[in-house]
């Protein structure tokens, strides 16, 4: 396996099989975890993705595991509100889930991630504030933060406004409390995936703003491509993270990284011991290691064969 593959690829999926279209129980989604995470390609895997609620449903279950690593990280899901009242009340029992969860499994388990969704309409600004206080005075290790902004609809508001508060806010972080941004790339209809011009447009500002970023849901598998289920075209995982790999290392425009998003053709892509390429355009491996740390952290997915394979077929795995 070329070294920059598995540079770009180490950690790379974040396990959500308790969500769409797999949605399964909890006990046979963290059994498949653990199952996927002793395999020969655990090493693609990053964390077990819970929401915020289920945290005590979840901790027997790493109790009673043999586990091969600890701690098991765990992506919480925040549960959110559509006003201050309802997310306010949300993130109070998230944090009480989080506290008890850390207090039960010290050493065993670790919540590194937590992500939630920004209210639309709302303050995007005075929620990021909000989130990243409660967060400093409740927890003693507060996770790496992502909040979600939607690329539906009215999105170029939202987002601008999402990225300019999340910016403000880690830049009065400290390094180990940072936030980011979480893009939702598709879901189980046609009209819940984004299009490329809204996905380019917050890789774009994510690089601008030196942003960490997650995306999630609709990429199971790497290269763009028409799916006949959804009858409409889907994003890939490896056009979002290549191009936000080469965005950050070259300065890239947003075209060009509308570019990368929208390709369809895996061979326009390559991965060698010591580059990444797409077209003439070409970063070093040094480059995929600290874009992959920075920029696209993981993305979220309910299947793991699916991106595995997909990824053997292609010769990158």
């Amino acid at each position: 396996m070329p070294t920059t593959s598995r540079a770009l690829l180490t950690e790379i999926i974040d396990y959500a099989g308790l969500f769409p279209p797999a949605k399964l129980p909890m006990v046979e989604a963290f059994t498949r975890f653990l199952s996927h995470l002793s395999s020969d390609q655990g090493w693609l895997l990053a964390r077990f993705v819970c929401p915020a609620s289920l945290l005590t449903e979840l901790a027997p279950l790493i109790e009673a595991a043999d586990l091969v690593q600890t701690p098991v990280r765990i992506a919480a899901l925040g549960t959110g509100g559509d006003d201050p009242p309802a997310f306010a009340e949300a993130l109070e029992n998230d944090l009480r889930a989080m506290t008890d969860f850390a207090g039960r499994l010290q050493g065993t388990a670790l919540v590194d991630v937590f992500e939630v969704k920004l209210p639309t309409p709302g303050d995007h600004s005075a929620t990021v504030d909000f989130v990243c206080d409660q967060l400093a005075d409740t927890l003693t290790r507060p996770p790496l933060l992502f909040f979600e902004v939607s690329l539906l609809g009215d999105w170029k508001g939202h987002l601008v406004a999402a990225a300019d508060a999340v910016s403000a806010a880690t830049h009065e972080l400290e390094l180990t409390r940072r936030a980011g941004l979480k893009i939702r790339c598709g879901g189980l209809n046609a009209t819940a995936v984004p299009t490329v011009e809204a996905v380019a447009a917050a890789v774009t500002l994510g690089h601008e703003a030196g942003l960490p970023m997650k995306a999630t849901q609709g990429l199971h598998h790497p290269i763009r491509h028409h799916d006949s289920t959804l009858d409409t075209m889907v994003h890939g995982f490896f056009n979002l993270f290549a191009a936000t790999v080469l965005a950050r290392a070259l300065f890239l425009d947003e075209p060009d990284v509308g570019a990368i998003i929208a390709e369809e053709n895996p061979e326009a892509f390559s991965l060698t011991e010591s580059a990444l390429r797409w077209r003439d355009l070409e970063t070093g491996f040094e480059e995929v290691v600290n874009g992959r740390v920075s920029a696209m952290t993981s993305f979220g997915s309910c299947s793991f064969t699916e991106p595995r394979d997909d990824l053997a077929d292609l010769g990158w795995l």
